[in-house]
């Protein structure tokens, strides 16, 4: 898609899939929503939600292969990029981070 396709006006959907390592124990997947925790205080965020993947069944269009999940609005684009940068999600990260050896991130404006 070109750059002229993509919209930066609107509210941003940040959607973003976690792959934790297959090591991790049942405790340790369960104590990895702590990460979700920790980003909730930041001022850019205003709606967040996060879940395992459900067990729907397979379909060629279905990928439920990611363990958790994790939904943040944003108001506008200037949001979404300072988040980027708040102090609160980057020590997240830092906390959090040796749980995953995947992640990918789709950033939608919504309507």
């Amino acid at each position: 898609m070109s750059n002229n396709q993509l919209s930066s006006s609107g509210q941003i959907q940040h959607f973003v899939m976690f792959w934790l390592k297959p090591q991790l124990t049942k405790a340790e997947i369960e104590n990895f929503k702590n990460f979700f925790e920790h980003l909730r205080p930041s001022k850019y965020i205003k709606t967040l939600s996060y879940g395992l993947a459900a067990n729907t069944p397979i379909r060629p269009v279905t990928d439920n292969s990611f363990t958790y999940s994790l939904t943040v609005t944003f108001s506008n684009i200037e949001d979404h990029n300072a988040y980027q940068e708040d102090p609160i999600h980057l020590a997240a990260i830092e906390k959090f981070s040796n749980n995953w050896y995947r992640v990918v991130v789709h950033d939608t404006v919504i309507s």
